[in-house]
C-alpha cells in the first residue's frame, strides 16, 4: 500500500528541519514516510545553514560552527545554538549597547583604495582582545583584496537572485544543454557567484583552503561568544 503523506508527519518533519511545508510534503512522499530519509532529502535540496538561521536567529558563522560540532545533525545543532545562547541577536534590543570595532585599511603608498569593516561582539572584554582585533584586520584586508559586494548569501536582494537565475538559465539553453541538467548548471553558477561576491563564502586570500566563514567560526570558538561581521565599505579613487 502506497504511503499517504500525513499532516502530522509534515509538521514533525518541519520541526526537525525548519523546511517549508511543500518541501516537507515532497520529501515524505519521495521517502515513503521514512523520516530519516526525508531529512536527508531536504538537506540535499535546501541550504541547511539558512534553515538553522531562520529557525534560531543565530548568525551564519555560529550556525556553521554548531552544525559542524553536531556532526551535521540539524536537531543537535539547534540544541547547541540554544544552549550557548547563540540565538540571541547581537544588539537586537534598542537600548542594548553594541560592542566591537571598526577596522580600517588603506592600500599602498598611493592610497587609492580603502576599506572599513564593522565587526561586532557582545562584550567589551572581547572587543579589546588582541585575537578579536586580528580577526577584524584580516577581514578588512580580505575586503580590500577580493572586493565582495555582500556580507552573506542572505544579503543578496531577491531581485538580483531572480535576474541571475534567469540569465544563467538562458545561457544554458542557448548552449544547448539538456533540460534535465539545466537546473544543476544554474545551481553551480549561483554557488560560484556566492563564492566570488559574498564575503563569508569567499576563500581567504591568504589560504584558499579556508573561507572567511571558516575564520569567523574559528574566532567565535576562540572568543566563546557571538561575533558578527555587520557591514563593510570599500572605496576606490574615482569610483
Amino acid at each position: 500500500m502506497a504511503y499517504k503523506v500525513k499532516v502530522e508527519d509534515i509538521k514533525s518533519l518541519r520541526a526537525k528541519t525548519s523546511a517549508g511545508m511543500a518541501l516537507c510534503k515532497e520529501a515524505l512522499a519521495k521517502s515513503d514516510g521514512d523520516m530519516d530519509k526525508a531529512v536527508e532529502y531536504i538537506n540535499k535540496r535546501s541550504d541547511v545553514i539558512s534553515r538553522l538561521r531562520n529557525l534560531t536567529g543565530a548568525k551564519i558563522g555560529l550556525c556553521k560552527l554548531a552544525l559542524e560540532e553536531a556532526e551535521k545533525d540539524f536537531e543537535k545543532a539547534v540544541e547547541i545554538i540554544k544552549e550557548r545562547g547563540w540565538d540571541e541577536s547581537i544588539g537586537e534590543d534598542l537600548g542594548e549597547k553594541v560592542e566591537g570595532v571598526i577596522e580600517s585599511y588603506v592600500h599602498g603608498k598611493e592610497q587609492k583604495l580603502a576599506a572599513l569593516v564593522e565587526v561586532r561582539c557582545k562584550t567589551d572584554f572581547v572587543a579589546r582582545n588582541e585575537d578579536f582585533r586580528e580577526f577584524a584586520h584580516e577581514v578588512v584586508l580580505q575586503v580590500a583584496a577580493m572586493k565582495p559586494q555582500y556580507v552573506s548569501k542572505e544579503d543578496v536582494p531577491e531581485n538580483v537572485l531572480a535576474e541571475l537565475k534567469e540569465l544563467f538559465m538562458k545561457e544554458a539553453k542557448i548552449e544547448g544543454k539538456p533540460e534535465n541538467i539545466v537546473e544543476k548548471i544554474v545551481e553551480g553558477k549561483m554557488e560560484k557567484f556566492y563564492s566570488e561576491k559574498c564575503l563569508l563564502e569567499q576563500k581567504w586570500f591568504k589560504d584558499e583552503e579556508k573561507t572567511i566563514g571558516d575564520l569567523l567560526g574559528n574566532a567565535v570558538q576562540k572568543m566563546g561568544e557571538p561575533i558578527e561581521i555587520a557591514r563593510f565599505v570599500l572605496w576606490e579613487m574615482g569610483q
